[in-house]
């Protein structure tokens, strides 16, 4: 029993002496680094004495100990020590003799116990203490000088192996050449120093060979052949890993250095000579004036030779930085917490859209850990992954953080051209930059470029203003100062900004009023801050227009305080509940009144945001047409809708484009009918999206069959848009990139419609509402035996409104990948070389739009932080964050009841198409520029 418990106790004291030697060992503690690195420092020191020593003879008797004999027991001491934790804490302990560290202290520390207590001294093997130089990478990498993915980890390796093997072998050649050769019984030595012997290695391995140096003994001229041969295996062995690094190495490596008071920006993302390029044409254009802001481009590739040379073209104002906004150490690099902001940039031609928006998500994460109150503008390509920016954290609004949604901006500006003809192109061209071109005459083209050089800017209106209506305020601009306001940005309250186009006139600008004006250049645009009524009323020269006293007087502070509101994320363009002279409950009451109203005229059903027209989710059989039932139709003024896509493609995001045609500022009678001409199972996967809007149909076919368009009375429609979700990838050629848009062009520029045998009814978007075939029924009839009794049919007398009888006159609205291909679409811009798509006819008329151009939408936001919320209100039919919460919870839109909150959404700016003979306009002027 006694023996048992006393094996137990030595079984358990060798674990524990096991264990405690492996934690003081081990490298992944912070007492076996420090050993470790202590180690390698005495291992370094053994080297130093060695070199020392080499001076004497190999073999010598001492009267004395010297110092640095003295040195050198006291390392070897310590290596001792250290074979002992070493064996302590190995699992074989057979193994623990044969390691190249024990070979090493066996040839090392016997010697110097020996001369302890012979006083017989012989350098003997000390010098292979150099091998243990091949631990500096491992040492390196614990000091936290070498990272484990860097190049030059490998090439310290490399220097490592190089400087042990010659530094070993140099002592080799020391004691075979220091002692002579045995069986001449030691007769032939020759007198060399160590680094005698270095010299001779590095200069024999170099083919050089001097002669000034030569051994005389057998084996140390056969130990060189063989260390020759060992040097020409370790060089074809290393060459590979050399020409590695070299490849790796990073030409666009460093540092930023910034320069006090000058503002640096970041774009990374998708960084092609195209991406770039616009960025830079856009951003340093001449009509934002003096730019004073470096750009860096961080991306982790190396570039090409165009790209390169682009950056060398514009190296004054541009550097780009190899490397990833995902490490910290290249966040550190561009100083992107000094940055004024990030630019994300998505890449358009990408095939999988959620794996690019996924990509910029995790961007704009590692971004804000690293640096929250950095400002970021992002591009995304689908309205869902914009939802998930709400959830990042330190996201916000009021710092300037905005997304730019290709695929949303896309189809709102193509959404409102259905509305407003046209729309896209002015829009398109309020928001872009464009170089101006002398031309001279009154034609077309030069009329449309005086509009084109126009855009929008936002200036704090000066103190002239205060007390004015918008009215007032935009006829004072428009004939003192020769610019046109069409907005302002309205505080209601502390926190509460709200966009406004056009507004009432019991809305009165207040001091410092942020004022949206369209004017040539940013030089323009400051006359509006500068205005003095006193100083500038009979002024005639306006560029010599400059700031007086006046306006520097007048409340600087409040000035100084409303601009130091910094970025702030503007609601939509509501009115505020309570104007000036009236109580709350008093204009509550008003409303409540209009309401009613209302609703007596016209069933308005309304989502619970109170942005837009709902109706309750039907099935998609409900709504499908066939050819035959959709010839009896008596359509008229309605949307015609043509998608090629099919199973396996992306989906567009159709709600994106129906948002705006059922925004709740619209009134029943401006809804109108939208049929979608397309592939069944495509649709099928869209139509959840926009299963809960009214006025929808949807006719399973083709957009390339004549029959299914006649069938649907595009000669009768309002407008007819041309989408494609099939895969436009940058690497197909550029001419095919839009085959499917330009074969329906060719295909409905050549029909031609009959006259029908007789008048028909007409459907239009004045006599239909509800969501088309039994609308709100989930079991409704099937598809085979649809119930039209309650659609108009074909009477046999009635008016009939004039039809197109080409399809060349069929209004017409296409998308373009690229947008070079629009010589394709319209036969005028085939016969002329253009520079811009903005330039060619099928543009100016607001038949053709490319995502292209919503490019400069980033550059546009970096300077202008009310763009994405002008843009809100007038594009896109509602953003607000309760909607941006509920379809980032559920995706969809559900019902809400109406109330005097949702009323006062309803009353928000429009756009709409007024003719000059009708009225108002009509008794106003006879011509655009009396108007």
């Amino acid at each position: 029993m006694l023996q048992s418990i006393s094996v137990q106790t030595d079984f358990s004291l060798r674990n524990a002496l096991k264990e405690w030697a492996f934690s003081v060992i081990s490298a992944q503690h912070l007492p076996g680094k420090v050993l470790m690195v202590l180690i390698f420092c005495f291992n370094i020191g053994s080297i130093l004495t060695y070199i020392i020593l080499s001076t004497d003879p190999v073999e010598s008797c001492m009267k004395e100990y010297s110092i640095a004999f003295l040195i050198d027991l006291s390392f070897n001491i310590c290596h001792l020590l250290y074979f002992g934790l070493r064996f302590l804490a190995a699992q074989d302990k057979l193994m623990v003799w044969v390691d190249l560290r024990s070979l090493v202290d066996f040839f090392t520390i016997t010697p110097s116990f020996v001369t302890l207590f012979s006083r017989r001294a012989w350098l003997g093997l000390r010098f292979i203490r150099a091998l243990h130089i091949l631990e500096l990478p491992v040492v390196l990498q614990i000091l936290n000088v070498l990272n484990s993915n860097s190049t030059t980890l490998k090439l310290s390796r490399l220097v490592a192996i190089l400087t042990g093997t010659l530094l070993t072998s140099a002592g080799f050649i020391h004691l075979l050449e220091n002692s002579g050769d045995p069986w001449l019984d030691f007769s032939n030595p020759q007198p060399l120093y160590y680094f005698e012997c270095v010299y001779f290695l590095v200069v024999t391995m170099s083919t050089v060979g001097y002669g000034d140096v030569e051994l005389r003994t057998t084996l140390g001229r056969f130990f060189v052949v063989i260390f020759i041969f060992i040097g020409l295996g370790l060089f074809a062995n290393f060459v590979p890993e050399v020409v590695q690094i070299i490849i790796n190495r990073k030409r666009f490596d460093g540092s930023f250095t910034g320069v006090s008071g000058k503002t640096h920006v970041v774009v990374c993302g998708h960084i092609t000579l195209s991406s770039a390029s616009a960025f830079m044409k856009d951003f340093l254009h001449e009509d934002r004036g003096e730019v004073d802001v470096k750009v860096l481009f961080l991306g982790n590739f190396r570039p090409n030779q165009e790209l390169e040379a682009f950056f060398l073209r514009w190296f004054l104002k541009v550097t780009f930085y190899q490397g990833s906004v995902m490490q910290r150490r290249d966040l550190e690099r561009v100083k992107m917490h000094k940055a004024g902001a990030c630019l994300i940039i998505c890449d358009r031609f990408t095939s999988d859209q959620h794996k690019e928006d996924a990509a910029n998500l995790m961007r704009v994460i590692s971004i804000k850990q690293y640096c929250p109150n950095t400002r970021i503008i992002v591009q995304m390509l689908k309205h869902n992954s914009k939802a998930f920016l709400q959830n990042v954290p330190n996201w916000d609004w009021s710092r300037g953080d905005a997304v730019i949604c290709l695929a949303e901006l896309k189809l709102g500006f193509m959404s409102q051209s259905c509305l407003v003809p046209g729309l896209s192109t002015l829009l398109t061209n309020l928001f872009t930059m464009q170089s101006e071109i002398e031309q001279d005459g009154d034609t077309w083209q030069n009329l449309y470029r005086e509009g084109l050089y126009n855009e929008i800017y936002t200036e704090h209106l000066s103190p002239s203003f205060i007390g004015m209506s918008f009215a007032q305020a935009s006829k004072l601009c428009f004939l003192k100062l020769r610019l046109l306001l069409i907005g302002i940005e309205y505080q209601s309250g502390d926190q509460d900004f709200n966009v406004l186009v056009n507004p009432p006139s019991h809305i009165k600008i207040k001091l410092w009023t942020l004022g949206f004006l369209i004017a040539s250049n940013a030089s323009d645009a400051r006359r509006a801050s500068m205005y003095c009524s006193v100083c500038h009323r009979d002024i005639k020269d306006l560029p010599r227009m400059r700031p007086c006293r006046c306006t520097e007087q007048k409340d600087v502070s409040s000035h100084t305080s409303t601009m130091s509101l910094g970025f702030r994320r503007p609601s939509l363009g509501v009115l505020p509940f309570s104007p000036e002279g009236e109580t709350l409950r008093e204009r509550e009451c008003v409303w409540e009144q209009q309401q009613q109203q209302e609703e007596q005229q016209e069933e308005v059903g309304l989502d619970s945001t109170g942005l837009f027209h709902w109706c309750p989710p039907v099935p998609l059989k409900d709504i499908s047409l066939t050819r035959q039932s959709a010839s009896t139709l008596a359509l008229q003024d309605h949307v015609v809708v043509c998608v090629f896509g099919d199973g396996g493609s992306s989906l567009l995001g159709l709600g994106d484009f129906m948002m705006p045609l059922r925004a709740s500022s619209l009134t029943a009678p401006e809804l109108r009918t939208v049929v979608f001409l397309g592939d069944p199972h495509y649709f099928s996967r869209e139509w959840p999206n926009i299963q809960y809007f009214p006025n929808i149909y949807f006719l399973p076919g083709s957009p390339l069959c004549g029959a299914d368009l006649r069938a649907l009375r595009v000669e009768r429609c309002a407008m007819v848009v041309v989408l494609s979700s099939l895969s436009s990838s940058s690497d197909i050629e550029p001419s095919m990139q839009d085959k499917e848009t330009i074969h329906f062009c060719v295909n409905l520029y050549h029909i031609r419609f009959s006259p029908e045998p007789g008048p028909r009814s007409t459907l239009s978007h004045t006599q239909s509402h509800g969501q088309g075939l039994e609308l709100g029924h989930n079991h409704g009839p099937s598809h085979d035996t649809l119930d039209f009794s309650h659609i108009p049919m074909i009477p046999e007398k009635a008016e009939v409104t004039p039809a197109h009888s080409a399809g060349t006159a069929v209004p017409l609205l296409v998308e373009l990948v690229n947008s070079s291909n629009v010589c394709f679409v319209n036969e005028a811009d085939s016969q002329e070389d253009f520079s811009s798509l903005t330039l060619t006819q099928a543009f100016s008329v607001g038949s053709v739009f490319s995502v292209d151009l919503l490019d400069s939408l980033m550059a546009a936001t970096y300077f202008n932080a009310n763009v994405p919320g002008l843009i809100c209100t007038l594009v896109t039919g509602g953003d607000t964050p309760l909607l941006e919460a509920q379809l980032a919870e559920d995706n969809q839109l559900r019902g809400g009841e109406m109330s005097v909150k949702m009323w006062a959404l309803r009353q928000r700016s429009k756009l709409a198409q007024l003719a000059l003979q009708d009225e108002p306009l009509c008794s106003l002027a006879s011509c655009p520029g009396q108007l």
